[in-house]
């Protein structure tokens, strides 16, 4: 019996019934046969023609009608053929010696031999359009008025589809047949069992189990979240901006000349023909102040004339400082301790340590009595909150801090140290014309390179990838 069939006859579902002949296949009660059968289904122009007969038998039989003669286009005209149909239709009416075509002064004339009865492939197809049929069931001969069809263009087509047989096999000498033999197994047929008023089936422990790809989060999203609430854990407060930011915040409000290499179109994303409003503030001033003559701060700035275009071009903020920055300046507060957490976007090629579009946490501590060990405090609490416990510190230089400094992580896969990004005192060049009068500490790290740490992986890009395979290896976090 076909399973499609059982499942019909036991209502049940065919996955279900289909594991129940699997087990009853294991205990040899059944044995289980796949067939492979070709289904016939007529098309468009089969049907068509099994409804008025084959085109040249169509065509011989209206010609028999006729009482003269008639020319080959008026008989075309009412037969509505495409002319291509009709040419092979004449072409084989005449081959069967149903008709001939004689020729005279204004053109061609067909004239009838002889009615044809209904032919073989007309009957073949009338028995087609009734359903999809399985080629196994037609005879040779309909086989072979099938292959003489098949060179005519949607007449039918072919279809191969798979059937699964079930047949009963004697039962095996010695096999207990007790429907009472219970196969889930419960708690409370343990009891029963042991009572001895049920059997239970024997089990085959050596039988594989099936693997379980349960879906789960994104490896990167768990690891921000895990930086998220490690931050928040340590008292700070978190704030956030847009994407597209002015060239003031990202680099002028950072103590950044005009003229850094930074700046250019080669490390920096603009958009074209965009510019962001800032207007003609005091903190405008007083940054144009600094970065020309150092302001009234004891610095001697960049010596150069500060262009307030530039300061008002757009760009991919390159880094979260933008956010930071802009929150001090519109918040002048005595101490203060937040975050921004997002997306960043460098002009850079992308490889295994570096990506164009990346997330960065930055973090800022204002507070009265900010120096650098304390800043090496915040930073070690950080990462060992995150996992790391061997880290390192050593000094760097960076435009809007003095001093910098550049931590590291050590990478036992990679067997070695790993920078993480840059971290330092902003510089009085950064804070006063912005109002703050407290020192502030601060840092910014590419996540996606923590991350790579974190995980034990040597490819940044793996994490944006969608290679399965690597997402269902990798852990989760804690």
């Amino acid at each position: 019996m076909e399973l499609e069939e059982l499942a019909k006859e036991s209502n049940e579902n065919v996955d279900q019934l289909r594991r129940v002949i699997e087990w009853l296949k294991a205990k040899k009660y059944v044995d289980v046969e796949v067939k492979t059968r070709t289904i016939i289904t007529l098309g468009k122009e089969g049907r068509a023609i099994a409804a008025d007969g084959l085109p040249e038998a169509r065509l011989a039989r209206l010609l028999s009608a006729k009482a003269s003669p008639p020319s080959l286009a008026q008989l075309n005209a009412e037969l509505k053929m495409e002319p291509a149909t009709f040419n092979a239709a004449l072409g084989r009416a005449r081959g069967q010696g149903w008709i001939k075509v004689d020729r005279r002064e204004d053109g061609l004339e067909a004239t009838s031999v002889m009615s044809p009865p209904i032919q073989p492939s007309e009957a073949l197809l009338a028995k087609l359009s009734r359903g999809p049929t399985d080629k196994g069931t037609l005879s040779p001969d309909e086989l072979n008025l099938l292959a003489a069809l098949s060179r005519r263009p949607d007449y039918f087509s072919e279809k191969e589809e798979k059937s699964t047989e079930v047949m009963l096999l004697e039962v095996p000498q010695g096999v207990n047949l007790d429907t009472s033999e219970e196969v889930v197994l419960t708690a409370g047929l343990l009891e029963k069992a042991a009572s001895g008023s049920v059997r239970l089936s024997k089990l085959d422990v050596s039988s594989p189990s099936p693997v379980l790809l349960m879906g789960k989060e994104h490896p990167m999203a768990t690891f921000l979240r895990l930086v998220r609430e490690t931050l928040l854990a340590m008292g700070f407060e978190e704030v956030d901006g847009p994407l597209v930011q002015s060239s003031f915040w990202t680099f002028d409000a950072l103590f950044t000349p005009q003229d850094h290499p930074a700046r250019e179109m080669q490390d920096t994303f603009y958009l074209q023909d965009v510019k962001s409003a800032i207007g003609n503030t005091p903190l405008v001033r007083r940054v144009k102040r600094v970065h020309e003559d150092g302001w009234n701060l004891g610095s001697k700035g960049w010596k150069y004339r500060w262009s307030l275009l530039e300061a008002q071009k757009s760009v991919m903020r390159t880094h979260t400082t933008a956010i930071t920055i802009r929150y001090l300046a519109e918040n002048s507060r005595e101490d203060a301790k937040v975050f921004s957490l997002g997306k960043v976007f460098r002009n850079e090629s992308a490889n295994s340590t570096h990506l164009m579009e990346f997330n960065q946490i930055e973090g800022i501590v204002v507070e009265k009595d900010a120096s650098v060990r304390l800043l090496m405090g915040y930073l070690s609490a950080f990462l060992r909150g995150l996992g790391f416990e061997k880290l390192t510190f050593h000094p760097s230089f960076f435009p809007y801090t003095e001093p910098s400094l550049e931590p590291s992580v050590y990478s036992k896969k990679l067997g070695k140290w790993l920078e993480l990004g840059g971290s330092g005192v902003f510089r009085p060049e950064v804070t006063l014309p912005a109002g703050v009068k407290s020192r502030v500490m601060a840092w910014g790290f590419g996540l996606e390179r923590l991350a790579m740490l974190y995980f034990d992986a040597t490819d940044m890009r793996d994490f944006y990838s969608n290679r399965l395979s690597w997402l269902r290896e990798v852990p989760q976090c804690p």
